[in-house]
C-alpha cells in the first residue's frame, strides 16, 4: 500500500514537472505591456461583482491576439464589435482563463481591443491594443 501511495505521488510530480496546459490558468500579462491602474480602478468599479486589470501596449491587435491564441480558449461573440462615432470599427477577442465553458460562467477572462476607449464618457481614445483582464470577486 505504501509503495502504491508513493508511486502515485511521484507520478503526480512527474505530471507537474511537465508542466502541462490544464484547464484553469493564471494570466500571463504581454510581454511590453503597462498595467494601467487608473483605468483598473475605473472598470473594477463599472463591475462591482468583478475586479479587473487593464494594460495597454503600442503593439499591434495581431500581435497581442497571435500571443494569447496560444494560452487561452477563445469565446467568439455573436454580436460584432461597435464602430466608434467617427466610424472606425473596434477589434475586439475574448479568451477564457479559467477553462470555463462561456464568459457567463467564466470567472476568470480577458478581452483584447484595438483602439483603447476609456473614460466615463468614452472620449479617452487611444491608437493602443488594451488588455483587460476579469476576475470575479
Amino acid at each position: 500500500m505504501r509503495r502504491f501511495a508513493l508511486l502515485l505521488v511521484s507520478a503526480g510530480m512527474m505530471l507537474a514537472a511537465l508542466n502541462l496546459p490544464c484547464l484553469a490558468q493564471d494570466f500571463r500579462p504581454y510581454a511590453g505591456s503597462s498595467l494601467d491602474e487608473k483605468y483598473s480602478r475605473e472598470a473594477s468599479k463599472a463591475a462591482p461583482d468583478k475586479e479587473s486589470q487593464v494594460y495597454t501596449t503600442n503593439d499591434t491587435f495581431d500581435q497581442v491576439y497571435a500571443f494569447y491564441k496560444t494560452l487561452y480558449k477563445e469565446h467568439t461573440m455573436r454580436a460584432s464589435p461597435p464602430k466608434l462615432p467617427t466610424g472606425q470599427q473596434i477589434r475586439w477577442a475574448f479568451f477564457i482563463i479559467d477553462g470555463g465553458k462561456d464568459l457567463v460562467t467564466s470567472k476568470h477572462w480577458m478581452k483584447i481591443q484595438w483602439p483603447f476607449v476609456g473614460g466615463t464618457d468614452g472620449k479617452d481614445i487611444r491608437q493602443v491594443t488594451v488588455i483587460q483582464v476579469v476576475r470575479a470577486k
